[in-house]
């Protein structure tokens, strides 16, 4: 049986005096205490659905770390699928004027030890089962994003590096700034070549991310060890960072950062406009997901 309903949400966490405290929310109209999640809108992204649910039922604008195990649950007839992802509040403060009271009357930072007793569902115990199974702590994502569909090589006169990006390319990169504005802000690398900077280019401006083109990951000008190289620069400096660049040497960064970091290919060949994410921590992979 396959999903008709499709919802997204976070198991949203802060550090407390005592270990992690979990957001729960109370829905008057359910009289249930539960996590913040709600339905996808037509056309949209599984994570601009958990952003936007998660900040109209708590007020905070959550950043997003690993995935969980998505629920599975029957709705009115319907199977009904949840995604939730681990996420931190992106500010201390909560803007309360952007939950409706109707929907969510209350919200309380939860201990992670009373958070099961406190949950009305049963269907909501995995989803926490997997949450504790990796000790709670901010991950590290490196996002490797193929550059978005550019302009025909046989519409294009001039060096091949300048071909920018198409409408249909423009479109996706203005969908990959709301995207990636899910996770935790960085470093941004790309090729230097015009499509690949373009791609980055309304997620580097809204989140006030600067994007250094590197010879190294360009069509036609990198050599493989000085791009594995600077792949090793980024993976040990801990830092978040998102690299875009061509079908021809992301799978190869994908594939290598894979055996660098002990875990194996998360995906086949990228489409374009297509990422993977890695999210890490003590120097080890504890997640992946690939999203087109």
């Amino acid at each position: 049986m396959q999903p008709e309903i499709f919802a997204a949400g976070a198991v949203l966490w802060r550090p407390g005096e005592d270990g992690p405290e979990l957001a729960l929310i109370h829905r008057p109209k359910y009289g249930d205490w539960t996590f913040p999640k709600g339905k996808l809108k037509r056309g949209e992204h599984l994570l601009a659905a958990a952003q936007r649910e998660v900040f109209e039922e708590t007020g905070i604008k959550p950043v997003l770390g690993r995935p969980l195990a998505p629920s599975f649950y029957d709705k009115e007839g319907k199977l009904k699928r949840v995604d939730y992802w681990c996420a931190t509040p992106a500010a201390e403060e909560a803007v309360d004027e952007a939950v409706d009271p109707r929907e969510v009357d209350d919200l309380e930072w939860i201990p992670l030890d009373r958070v099961s007793e406190r949950l009305t569902y049963e269907r909501d115990q995995p989803v926490l089962e997997d949450f504790s199974r990796e000790i709670a702590r901010e991950t590290v994502p490196i996002v490797f994003v193929r550059h978005a569909i550019a302009m025909s090589k046989a519409d294009w006169f001039d060096q091949d590096e300048l071909r920018p990006l198409n409408q249909r390319g423009r479109e996706r990169a203005q969908q990959l700034e709301v995207l990636l504005a899910a996770f935790p802000p960085g470093v941004a690398y790309s090729s230097t070549s015009a499509r690949c900077l373009e791609t980055l280019l309304p997620y580097c401006a809204a989140e006030g991310v600067a994007v250094t083109g590197l010879p190294e990951f360009t069509l036609g000008t990198s050599k493989p060890a000085q791009a594995t190289a600077r792949l090793d620069e980024i993976i040990e400096s801990g830092k978040p960072a998102v690299i875009c660049g061509h079908g021809e040497h992301i799978d190869e960064m994908i594939a290598y950062t894979s055996g660098r970091l002990g875990t194996t290919v998360p995906v086949g060949p990228l489409e374009k406009g297509e990422f993977v994410v890695f999210h890490t921590a003590g120097g080890r992979v504890v997640a992946t997901e690939h999203h087109d």
